[in-house]
């Protein structure tokens, strides 16, 4: 595995126990020692965001704002104090929608697509229906028939969202197939764009599924050929 490839496996997913990575970091000290340092990065990532909000930190922010300025200023620039308070209220308010808002993976397929030239099949086994069904089987799905053009089946992380991701080569030019679990979390438009590429989705009870091609490619006969040949276990 070449070194672009091995830290782009490695920054989608610090935890990633793939074998090939694995296998790569054993291989080389310099692998190794950018993976510990990416897992340790990780690991503080995650610790900085459990900190605890206490529940009147508001009140709290706004009493000690209220003491400095009488201290300082008496009884002037009250109206300090009210900005003050409403933009600490404004600003909790923005805070706490951002954190729960879902989380949009359509410019996560996209950003991915960009190096879909140089992704390479993770295995050295066929890319036959028996193999793509083995790795759709953990999505409770299976294709009853294999899609044309399947060059790459690997398994890749949207931001935290682990996925399917299918390299086709069709008659339009190369597009790729996103298969990703349902979850209300992820925000999944109907379709999503950039200066290069374009998607459109697919969206099921059990799962979400997005195309992804060129910009200006027709997608429609991947969307029909995937949607005829999918199915989900009941």
């Amino acid at each position: 595995m070449d070194e672009l490839e091995f830290r782009r496996r490695v920054y989608a997913d610090p935890e990633t126990t793939d074998s090939d990575v694995v296998e790569a970091a054993k291989n080389d000290e310099r692998k190794r020692i950018f993976w510990q340092e990416q897992k340790q990065l990780d690991k503080q990532l995650k610790q900085a965001l459990k900190v605890d909000v206490p529940d009147d930190l508001a009140n709290k922010l706004i009493w000690q704002q209220s003491a400095d300025e009488f201290t300082r200023h008496k009884r002037k620039h009250r109206w300090y104090l009210a900005l003050a308070a409403s933009l600490a209220f404004t600003l909790g308010i923005s805070a706490t929608m951002w954190y729960h808002q879902p989380l949009s993976i359509g410019g996560q397929a996209l950003a991915h697509v960009q190096y879909a030239d140089r992704e390479k099949a993770h295995t050295l086994l066929p890319v036959d229906l028996n193999m793509v069904n083995a790795k759709l089987a953990s999505f409770g799905a299976s294709f009853n028939q294999m899609l044309d053009g399947v060059e790459v089946a690997n398994y890749c992380h949207l931001s935290t969202v682990r996925s399917l991701h299918l390299i086709v080569e069709t008659p339009q030019g190369k597009m790729s197939v996103f298969i990703l679990p349902q979850r209300n979390d992820i925000a999944v438009p109907q379709e999503f764009a950039d200066s290069h590429y374009h998607g459109e989705s697919i969206q099921f009870n059990q799962a979400n599924i997005m195309i992804v091609g060129d910009k200006g490619t027709d997608l429609s006969a991947l969307k029909e050929a995937v949607k005829e040949r999918i199915q989900f276990a009941v």
